[in-house]
């Protein structure tokens, strides 16, 4: 079975990849939850690990910067950095403040923490106070909304007026507390579980948010502004061998508007598996076409193009219940680079 490191060596991106000198017009965000060995794995990675990974961007050349500062410049349309990169952490633990402030002050990297701000209302113990959140805010970092209480958004009997009501009074309830306690805050929401759904991102669109999943992949000008991917680098994806791969990508150039909606309803006799239909945003060469593949439950699979610009690709079986990724990979014509694409799916049952 073709795994996707192996898949990606065969586009050339080898360890020692030569990255490009000219300024980018994209940037990769890595995702990261808990900064600490005693936390759940899953979502975690050690102070050591993310030392590591402080220290990989800084020998390596990589510019970190202020989110906020990316995304205007994506959007003005404006050049970037060469090999660019922001880093941001969900749900305000106090061992970001303990473990990974001191490493980000190292190196003067700015960075960006997602609260949900009821356990800090709450004083949980694990979460940070605000009086921490003010003090990174003073240190230079940014703090963004997390919605209240980290609820599942999407995960409801129906989509009704009441639902999207009580969804958009929940993230307005962070919005507001954060503006409260710490000041001027971005109109930024990063989903609990990077779950959404169409109705919702278009109701956030309206309000003026901007949104951020925890699917894979980086953001340019043609991104999904309510949909914005993020690379996990906790846990099983805290690997540098893998991790450096990804930060070198670029985001795959299609149509993300027209992507389908995330969450496949099983009461709602929605199709399962679902298919990917992709609109490139040019007709792509025919090396590019041969090499585009998919990775879909541990499983490379070939798409099918209709034709230049558009491809399809659907998994082998049911995806299962919960989260799903369609990861989607092929070489920039021309460079010792690759696209990345990544389409979550959300198997939902009430």
């Amino acid at each position: 079975m073709l795994s996707l490191r192996h898949a990606l060596r065969l586009f050339a991106i080898l360890y020692a990849i030569a990255f490009p000198v000219q300024a980018a017009q994209h940037i990769n965000v890595l995702l990261y939850h808990h900064v600490s060995a005693n936390t759940p794995p899953a979502t975690s990675v050690s102070p050591d690990t993310f030392a590591g990974h402080m220290q990989y961007l800084h020998e390596h050349g990589y510019q970190v910067i202020d989110l906020g500062q990316a995304l205007s410049l994506i959007q003005a349309k404006q050049e970037l950095p060469a090999n660019s990169v922001a880093i941001t952490f969900d749900d305000a633990w106090r061992n970001i403040y303990t473990n990974a402030l001191p490493i980000m002050e190292e190196y003067n990297y700015p960075f960006t923490v997602f609260v949900n701000t009821d356990p800090v209302d709450q004083n949980n113990g694990m979460a940070m106070t605000w009086d921490m959140l003010r003090d990174i805010k003073q240190r230079g970092g940014t703090l963004a909304n997390h919605t209240r209480d980290h609820d599942y958004l999407v995960r409801k009997a129906d989509y009704n007026q009441q639902w999207l009501a009580d969804t958009l009074a929940n993230i307005d309830f962070a919005q507001q507390r954060l503006q409260t306690e710490t000041g001027s805050t971005p109109r930024w929401l990063a989903y609990p579980y990077g779950e959404y759904n169409q109705a919702l991102k278009q109701a956030l669109k309206a309000r003026g948010y901007l949104a951020f999943g925890q699917h894979s992949g980086g953001i340019a000008a043609f991104s999904d502004w309510q949909a914005l991917p993020r690379f996990p680098a906790a846990g099983p994806y805290s690997n540098l061998k893998t991790l450096r791969l990804k930060l070198a990508s670029q985001p795959m150039p299609v149509d993300y508007q027209a992507l389908p909606d995330t969450v496949i309803r099983l009461d709602q006799a929605a199709n399962n598996p679902p298919t990917l239909s992709v609109k490139m945003l040019q007709q792509e060469k025919k090396g590019v076409r041969d090499q585009l593949r998919c990775f879909i439950l541990g499983t490379a699979q070939t798409p099918t193009w209709q034709s230049q610009q558009h491809w399809q690709v659907s998994a082998a079986q049911a995806l299962p219940s919960g989260r799903s990724r369609y990861n989607c990979t092929a070489p920039v014509w021309g460079q010792n680079n690759y696209y990345w694409l990544s389409q979550q799916w959300l198997v939902y049952k009430h």
